[in-house]
């Protein structure tokens, strides 16, 4: 079942993709509904046939926000790329903002976001710091991100130096900066941020945490496919964006050394091939460089699964 929006006036369109994720998706949802703005946004959530009850939950808050929450249920699994896509070609508004289903917004986060992107028109992605709970010991934290230690206008050289900078479920990006040629493997997160932030920028929108990131059941792919994942994107930017791969060179480096460093020989393998191509001169001190933020975005101890 798909409700699709009209569009009329809706200035945010927010994505949420969700699949079994009962326990969590009515806070999800209810903290978005919940936000106060000046303007007219939507709530457009892929359900990708889960079969615990989210998809009532769903459909449940549908009818009873129908002006704010658009269903779109999946009859069958289609995969987290394929559900990613077509709820976000739903959105209608000026500003597309993501959230995961068992992730959750407090309160402000829209508007802030939103008065950031209209007050800063060179910037085409803006995050926002977290809070980081995990799960199980309930306990929560606030994410290593100091913005007085770096600068707030990342570009795609920063981007390809980092991988993450923001959380995926802190993302608002302008919709004219959704359509952008996709590769023929799945989607990563940080695929999109290298294509989407263009010859623009991205930052944060304070260092006020404005959503809460719940470690360890997300739906994202993990382990060994995502790292397959990101050498084929590491391939393709290689590929297309030949000047850059000193920049590019940076991530890899970083991860070939964990692997190395923690003995993951299995990684160490997929990592080589991919860290020789790319490796330039200019990698070394551009790794020095890189290592104060990269050392922001890790989670948390006090959060980590023991």
């Amino acid at each position: 079942m798909s409700i699709v929006s009209e569009g009329e006036n809706i200035k945010v369109s927010v994505c949420v993709l969700t699949y079994n994720q009962v326990g969590y998706i009515s806070e999800c949802l209810l903290s978005l509904i919940n936000q106060v703005t000046d303007f007219k946004f939507e709530v457009i959530v892929g359900d990708d046939c889960s079969t615990d009850g989210t998809s009532d939950v769903v459909r449940s808050l549908a009818e009873q926000y129908p002006d704010i929450v658009k269903p779109l249920i999946h009859e069958k699994n289609v995969g987290i790329t394929a559900n990613y896509l077509e709820v976000h070609a739903l959105a209608c508004g000026k500003y597309i903002a993501h959230l995961d289903g068992d992730d959750y917004a407090l309160p402000g986060k829209l508007q802030a976001q939103s008065d950031f992107l209209d007050e800063h028109p060179n910037y085409n992605i803006v995050w926002h710091r977290m809070l980081v709970e995990n799960p199980g010991t309930k306990v929560v934290v606030e994410d290593l991100i100091d913005l007085s230690r770096v600068s707030n206008s990342f570009t795609r050289k920063d981007i390809f130096q980092y991988i993450t900078i923001g959380m995926n479920s802190s993302k608002m990006y302008r919709a004219t900066a959704r359509d952008i040629e996709l590769p023929d493997f799945p989607l990563l997160d940080y695929f999109a941020n290298v294509e989407q932030v263009g010859q623009g920028y991205a930052g944060f929108v304070s260092a006020k945490p404005l959503g809460v990131y719940r470690t360890g059941i997300g739906i994202a792919s993990s382990g060994n496919k995502t790292k397959v994942l990101l050498v084929k994107s590491f391939d393709y930017f290689l590929k297309k964006y030949k000047g850059s791969a000193a920049d590019i060179s940076v991530s890899i480096s970083f991860l070939f050394i964990a692997a190395l460093k923690n003995r993951r020989f299995q990684d160490c393998k997929l990592f080589f091939p991919i860290f020789v191509r790319a490796f330039r001169l200019t990698t070394i001190p551009k790794v020095w460089h890189a290592s104060k933020m990269l050392s922001m975005l890790r989670i948390p101890d006090a959060v980590k699964s023991k």
